[in-house]
């Protein structure tokens, strides 16, 4: 059987998790409902893991084996020398929004922003590689059978409505953790990736500091907020 694979990638808060979690309920799809960091590894060991992920693959009589850890947007070109064939699916999302809700996850304004900046630096610098599919969040939430149409067809995947019904399969993404923070963020995540698709457009207008919000549409932001389409 020929395994094929296909990475999720890009910045936190951006919709990977929800992107993964439709292609997920694909027949053909087996995804491993965790982060796996695997290509941030010394590289014996992180091909044993991959190797790994793919006998899972195997065993559960999948063809296409998905993995979705934002960071590995950090670690394409590697992934590309260790994974030859491997297709990266790159969501982004309205920055605003992103640093609003990183900002409350990390509890830093500062690094939320840097951390947009950074990981949509990487993604833009990939936009005319044939092995990467990039989209926006927000066409997803307005369009969904076209976005994740478009995906599959970009993967080799067959593409059916039904994917959309994701959620009437729910699946534990967020493993609790014993520190409660931790848990009740696990709870939340686990709760948000199982509804149906989610608008969570705007939360910026409530939730961002005027700094970050300047540093997008004015400063350091400002390129990628337009290369992406959303100043």
């Amino acid at each position: 059987m020929v395994m094929r694979t296909g990475f999720v990638c890009g910045c936190g808060h951006s919709g990977t998790t929800l992107i993964a979690t439709i292609l997920a309920s694909h027949p053909d799809v087996y995804l491993p409902f965790q982060e796996t960091n695997v290509f941030f590894k010394w590289t014996p060991l992180a091909m044993f893991r991959y190797w790994k992920l793919k006998r899972a693959a195997l065993g559960a009589g999948k063809t296409f084996l998905l993995e979705k850890t934002p960071r590995h947007i950090r670690r394409v070109g590697r992934i590309r020398r260790l994974v030859p064939g491997a297709r990266f699916v790159m969501p982004v999302r309205d920055g605003r929004d992103v640093v609003a809700s990183l900002a409350k996850r990390l509890g830093d304004p500062a690094e939320a922003l840097d951390r947009w900046i950074d990981d949509n630096a990487l993604v833009l610098a990939e936009q005319e590689a044939p092995d990467v599919l990039i989209y926006r969040y927000e066409d997803l939430v307005e369009d969904p059978a076209r976005i994740v149409e478009r995906i599959c067809g970009f993967l080799d995947l067959s593409f059916s409505s039904d994917l959309l019904d994701y959620h009437r399969n729910p699946q534990q993404w967020f493993k609790p953790a014993e520190v409660e923070v931790e848990t009740q963020h696990a709870a939340l995540r686990n709760q948000q990736v199982n509804k149906p698709i989610y608008d969570g457009r705007g939360r910026w207008k409530t939730e961002l500091g005027q700094m970050e919000l300047k540093e997008l549409t004015e400063g350091r932001g400002k390129p990628l907020m337009q290369a992406f389409g959303y100043v």
